[in-house]
Protein backbone atom coordinates (compact mmCIF):
# COMPACT_ATOMS: atom_id res chain seq x y z
CA UNK A 1 0.00 0.00 0.00
CA UNK A 2 1.35 3.39 -0.93
CA UNK A 3 1.91 5.63 2.10
CA UNK A 4 0.00 8.32 0.23
CA UNK A 5 -3.25 6.33 0.16
CA UNK A 6 -5.18 7.01 3.36
CA UNK A 7 -6.78 4.45 5.63
CA UNK A 8 -10.37 5.50 6.30
CA UNK A 9 -12.56 4.78 9.29
CA UNK A 10 -16.32 4.77 8.76
CA UNK A 11 -18.60 6.21 11.43
CA UNK A 12 -22.33 6.08 12.10
CA UNK A 13 -24.31 8.78 13.87
CA UNK A 14 -26.97 7.51 16.27
CA UNK A 15 -30.33 9.17 15.49
CA UNK A 16 -31.25 8.87 19.18
CA UNK A 17 -28.15 10.07 21.02
CA UNK A 18 -26.46 11.90 18.09
CA UNK A 19 -23.19 10.28 19.15
CA UNK A 20 -20.78 9.43 16.32
CA UNK A 21 -19.50 5.85 16.58
CA UNK A 22 -16.74 4.33 14.41
CA UNK A 23 -18.06 1.08 12.94
CA UNK A 24 -15.74 0.07 10.09
CA UNK A 25 -12.46 0.50 8.27
CA UNK A 26 -11.77 0.91 4.55
CA UNK A 27 -8.29 0.40 3.07
CA UNK A 28 -6.68 0.05 -0.34
CA UNK A 29 -4.25 -2.82 -0.06
CA UNK A 30 -0.86 -3.49 -1.64
CA UNK A 31 -2.50 -6.06 -3.93
CA UNK A 32 -4.77 -3.30 -5.33
CA UNK A 33 -7.88 -4.59 -3.59
CA UNK A 34 -10.24 -2.51 -1.51
CA UNK A 35 -10.95 -4.06 1.88
CA UNK A 36 -13.78 -3.19 4.24
CA UNK A 37 -14.03 -4.69 7.73
CA UNK A 38 -16.21 -3.91 10.73
CA UNK A 39 -14.29 -2.94 13.86
CA UNK A 40 -15.02 -3.86 17.48
CA UNK A 41 -16.61 -0.49 18.20
CA UNK A 42 -19.47 -1.51 15.88
CA UNK A 43 -20.83 -3.72 18.67
CA UNK A 44 -21.53 -0.58 20.70
CA UNK A 45 -23.32 0.96 17.71
CA UNK A 46 -25.51 -2.14 17.37
CA UNK A 47 -26.71 -1.56 20.93
CA UNK A 48 -27.85 1.89 19.81
CA UNK A 49 -29.74 0.64 16.76
CA UNK A 50 -27.03 0.33 14.10
CA UNK A 51 -27.79 -2.16 11.33
CA UNK A 52 -25.00 -3.51 9.09
CA UNK A 53 -24.70 -1.75 5.74
CA UNK A 54 -26.47 -3.50 2.86
CA UNK A 55 -23.16 -3.82 0.99
CA UNK A 56 -21.63 -5.56 4.04
CA UNK A 57 -24.38 -7.57 5.76
CA UNK A 58 -22.28 -9.54 8.30
CA UNK A 59 -20.31 -7.93 11.12
CA UNK A 60 -17.95 -10.87 11.43
CA UNK A 61 -16.78 -10.90 7.82
CA UNK A 62 -14.47 -8.67 5.82
CA UNK A 63 -15.05 -7.78 2.18
CA UNK A 64 -12.75 -7.39 -0.84
CA UNK A 65 -13.30 -5.73 -4.22
CA UNK A 66 -11.25 -4.62 -7.23
CA UNK A 67 -13.50 -1.55 -7.44
CA UNK A 68 -14.40 0.92 -4.71
CA UNK A 69 -17.54 -0.37 -3.02
CA UNK A 70 -20.73 1.42 -4.21
CA UNK A 71 -21.51 2.66 -0.67
CA UNK A 72 -18.38 4.83 -0.88
CA UNK A 73 -18.06 5.40 -4.64
CA UNK A 74 -21.44 7.14 -4.61
CA UNK A 75 -19.98 9.75 -2.23
CA UNK A 76 -17.33 10.93 -4.69
CA UNK A 77 -18.08 13.40 -7.49
CA UNK A 78 -17.44 11.70 -10.86
CA UNK A 79 -14.34 12.85 -12.72
CA UNK A 80 -16.38 13.67 -15.83
CA UNK A 81 -18.50 16.26 -14.05
CA UNK A 82 -17.66 19.81 -15.26
CA UNK A 83 -17.23 21.06 -11.69
CA UNK A 84 -14.77 18.30 -10.70
CA UNK A 85 -11.65 20.48 -10.94
CA UNK A 86 -13.23 23.18 -8.76
CA UNK A 87 -14.50 20.51 -6.37
CA UNK A 88 -11.07 18.98 -5.72
CA UNK A 89 -9.50 22.43 -5.56
CA UNK A 90 -11.82 23.31 -2.67
CA UNK A 91 -10.45 20.24 -0.88
CA UNK A 92 -6.83 21.28 -1.39
CA UNK A 93 -6.22 18.42 -3.84
CA UNK A 94 -4.81 18.32 -7.36
CA UNK A 95 -5.38 16.09 -10.37
CA UNK A 96 -2.34 14.04 -9.28
CA UNK A 97 -3.66 13.07 -5.84
CA UNK A 98 -7.44 13.39 -6.25
CA UNK A 99 -8.14 9.65 -6.11
CA UNK A 100 -11.40 8.55 -4.41
CA UNK A 101 -9.69 7.65 -1.12
CA UNK A 102 -8.08 11.08 -0.80
CA UNK A 103 -11.35 12.79 -1.70
CA UNK A 104 -13.24 10.79 0.93
CA UNK A 105 -10.52 11.60 3.47
CA UNK A 106 -11.07 15.34 2.94
CA UNK A 107 -14.89 15.42 2.56
CA UNK A 108 -15.74 12.69 5.04
CA UNK A 109 -18.13 11.30 2.42
CA UNK A 110 -20.99 13.10 4.12
CA UNK A 111 -24.48 13.11 2.61
CA UNK A 112 -27.70 14.58 3.92
CA UNK A 113 -29.56 11.32 3.31
CA UNK A 114 -27.81 9.08 5.86
CA UNK A 115 -25.78 8.98 9.07
CA UNK A 116 -22.44 7.89 7.60
CA UNK A 117 -19.18 9.82 7.74
CA UNK A 118 -15.52 8.90 7.22
CA UNK A 119 -12.20 10.11 8.57
CA UNK A 120 -8.57 9.26 7.73
CA UNK A 121 -6.01 7.54 9.90
CA UNK A 122 -3.18 10.09 10.34
CA UNK A 123 0.20 8.90 9.14
CA UNK A 124 3.70 10.37 9.46
CA UNK A 125 4.84 12.72 6.74
CA UNK A 126 7.06 10.58 4.45
CA UNK A 127 9.74 13.29 4.30
CA UNK A 128 9.87 14.74 7.82
CA UNK A 129 8.24 12.06 9.99
CA UNK A 130 5.92 14.73 11.46
CA UNK A 131 2.24 14.35 12.29
CA UNK A 132 0.22 16.06 9.56
CA UNK A 133 -3.50 15.75 8.93
CA UNK A 134 -6.17 17.90 7.32
CA UNK A 135 -9.70 18.57 8.52
CA UNK A 136 -12.71 20.72 7.76
CA UNK A 137 -13.88 22.97 10.59
CA UNK A 138 -17.17 21.80 12.14
CA UNK A 139 -20.04 23.81 13.56
CA UNK A 140 -19.49 27.04 11.60
CA UNK A 141 -23.22 27.41 11.06
CA UNK A 142 -23.76 27.55 14.83
CA UNK A 143 -21.28 30.37 15.38
CA UNK A 144 -22.43 34.04 15.59
CA UNK A 145 -23.19 35.33 12.09
CA UNK A 146 -22.27 37.26 10.00
CA UNK A 147 -19.16 37.89 12.13
CA UNK A 148 -17.68 34.41 11.69
CA UNK A 149 -18.32 34.17 7.95
CA UNK A 150 -16.74 37.59 7.47
CA UNK A 151 -13.71 36.61 9.55
CA UNK A 152 -13.27 33.34 7.65
CA UNK A 153 -13.40 35.25 4.35
CA UNK A 154 -10.43 37.29 5.56
CA UNK A 155 -8.25 34.30 6.48
CA UNK A 156 -5.19 33.53 4.39
CA UNK A 157 -3.38 30.22 3.69
CA UNK A 158 -0.75 29.37 6.34
CA UNK A 159 -2.37 31.73 8.86
CA UNK A 160 -2.05 30.18 12.34
CA UNK A 161 -5.16 29.21 14.29
CA UNK A 162 -5.44 28.23 17.94
CA UNK A 163 -7.17 25.48 19.91
CA UNK A 164 -9.39 26.18 22.90
CA UNK A 165 -10.69 23.53 25.30
CA UNK A 166 -14.49 23.72 25.58
CA UNK A 167 -14.51 22.21 29.08
CA UNK A 168 -18.26 22.67 29.66
CA UNK A 169 -19.35 21.05 26.41
CA UNK A 170 -22.02 18.57 27.50
CA UNK A 171 -21.89 16.62 24.24
CA UNK A 172 -18.13 16.09 24.38
CA UNK A 173 -16.06 17.16 27.42
CA UNK A 174 -12.90 16.77 25.30
CA UNK A 175 -14.16 19.16 22.60
CA UNK A 176 -11.58 21.54 21.13
CA UNK A 177 -12.77 24.80 19.58
CA UNK A 178 -10.75 26.66 16.95
CA UNK A 179 -10.17 30.42 17.18
CA UNK A 180 -8.24 33.11 15.36
CA UNK A 181 -5.40 35.18 16.80
CA UNK A 182 -7.91 37.95 17.49
CA UNK A 183 -10.11 35.55 19.51
CA UNK A 184 -12.90 34.96 16.97
CA UNK A 185 -14.35 31.49 17.56
CA UNK A 186 -14.69 29.78 14.17
CA UNK A 187 -15.99 26.32 15.04
CA UNK A 188 -14.67 22.99 16.27
CA UNK A 189 -12.14 20.32 15.58
CA UNK A 190 -13.92 17.16 14.30
CA UNK A 191 -14.79 14.98 17.30
CA UNK A 192 -12.78 12.04 15.96
CA UNK A 193 -9.56 14.06 16.31
CA UNK A 194 -10.06 15.17 19.92
CA UNK A 195 -8.38 12.23 21.65
CA UNK A 196 -5.43 12.21 19.25
CA UNK A 197 -4.97 15.98 19.59
CA UNK A 198 -4.95 15.79 23.38
CA UNK A 199 -2.21 13.17 23.15
CA UNK A 200 -0.17 15.31 20.78
CA UNK A 201 -0.66 18.46 22.86
CA UNK A 202 0.74 16.68 25.91
CA UNK A 203 3.58 14.94 24.04
CA UNK A 204 4.84 17.51 21.54
CA UNK A 205 6.74 20.70 22.31
CA UNK A 206 4.86 22.25 19.41
CA UNK A 207 1.54 21.29 17.84
CA UNK A 208 0.03 23.83 15.49
CA UNK A 209 -3.07 24.45 13.37
CA UNK A 210 -2.93 26.41 10.12
CA UNK A 211 -5.38 27.61 7.50
CA UNK A 212 -4.99 25.44 4.41
CA UNK A 213 -7.75 26.86 2.22
CA UNK A 214 -10.85 29.08 2.46
CA UNK A 215 -13.77 28.16 0.20
CA UNK A 216 -16.24 31.06 -0.11
CA UNK A 217 -19.88 30.58 -1.18
CA UNK A 218 -21.30 28.90 -3.17
CA UNK A 219 -19.21 26.18 -1.48
CA UNK A 220 -21.26 24.63 1.31
CA UNK A 221 -20.61 25.75 4.87
CA UNK A 222 -19.22 22.30 5.71
CA UNK A 223 -16.45 22.91 3.13
CA UNK A 224 -15.86 26.53 4.11
CA UNK A 225 -12.57 26.18 5.97
CA UNK A 226 -9.92 23.49 5.40
CA UNK A 227 -7.22 23.38 8.07
CA UNK A 228 -3.99 21.50 8.68
CA UNK A 229 -2.55 20.15 11.93
CA UNK A 230 1.22 19.77 12.30
CA UNK A 231 3.03 18.27 15.27
CA UNK A 232 5.66 15.79 16.31
CA UNK A 233 5.24 12.04 15.97
CA UNK A 234 5.74 10.66 19.52
CA UNK A 235 7.87 7.54 19.79
CA UNK A 236 5.75 4.41 19.61
CA UNK A 237 2.63 6.40 18.73
CA UNK A 238 0.01 4.65 16.59
CA UNK A 239 -3.25 6.63 16.29
CA UNK A 240 -6.59 4.86 16.58
CA UNK A 241 -4.89 1.61 17.57
CA UNK A 242 -6.94 0.65 20.65
CA UNK A 243 -9.02 -2.53 20.75
CA UNK A 244 -12.11 -0.58 19.66
CA UNK A 245 -10.51 0.11 16.27
CA UNK A 246 -9.36 -3.46 15.56
CA UNK A 247 -11.34 -5.49 12.98
CA UNK A 248 -13.83 -8.00 14.35
CA UNK A 249 -12.55 -10.57 11.85
CA UNK A 250 -9.02 -11.53 12.85
CA UNK A 251 -8.08 -12.36 9.25
CA UNK A 252 -8.54 -8.78 8.05
CA UNK A 253 -5.39 -6.74 7.38
CA UNK A 254 -3.29 -6.03 10.47
CA UNK A 255 -2.66 -2.28 10.30
CA UNK A 256 -0.13 -2.27 13.14
CA UNK A 257 2.42 -4.13 11.04
CA UNK A 258 1.70 -1.90 8.03
CA UNK A 259 1.92 1.20 10.18
CA UNK A 260 5.23 0.31 11.80
CA UNK A 261 6.80 0.03 8.34
CA UNK A 262 5.50 3.51 7.41
CA UNK A 263 6.76 5.06 10.64
CA UNK A 264 10.18 3.45 10.18
CA UNK A 265 10.46 4.72 6.60
CA UNK A 266 9.42 8.24 7.59
CA UNK A 267 11.90 8.23 10.47
CA UNK A 268 14.69 7.05 8.16
CA UNK A 269 13.89 9.74 5.58
CA UNK A 270 13.78 12.40 8.28
CA UNK A 271 17.18 11.31 9.65
CA UNK A 272 18.69 11.41 6.18
CA UNK A 273 17.44 14.96 5.63
CA UNK A 274 18.79 16.13 8.99
CA UNK A 275 22.19 14.49 8.49
CA UNK A 276 22.49 15.97 5.01
CA UNK A 277 22.92 12.59 3.37
CA UNK A 278 20.23 13.36 0.81
CA UNK A 279 21.84 14.43 -2.46
CA UNK A 280 21.53 18.22 -2.90
CA UNK A 281 19.83 19.69 -5.95
CA UNK A 282 22.05 21.31 -8.53
CA UNK A 283 21.41 24.94 -9.37
CA UNK A 284 22.72 27.26 -12.06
Amino acid sequence: MSPRIPVLFVTWRSPKTHSIIPVGRLIYRDDKLYEFAYINKAQEAVNQGFMPFLDFPYLGQFYLSHQLFPLFANRVLPVNRPEFREYIGALGLSQENADPMHILARTGGRRETDQIEMFPLPSPDPQTGAFITHFLIRGIRYMPQPVVEERIAGLRPQEPLFLLWDAQNQQDPAALAVRTRDFILLGYLPAYLNKEMWELLTSCPQCEVFVERVNPPPAGVHHRLLCRVEGCWPEGYIPFSTVDYQPINGDATDLKQWFNVRVALASENSSMMVSGSVAPSVGN
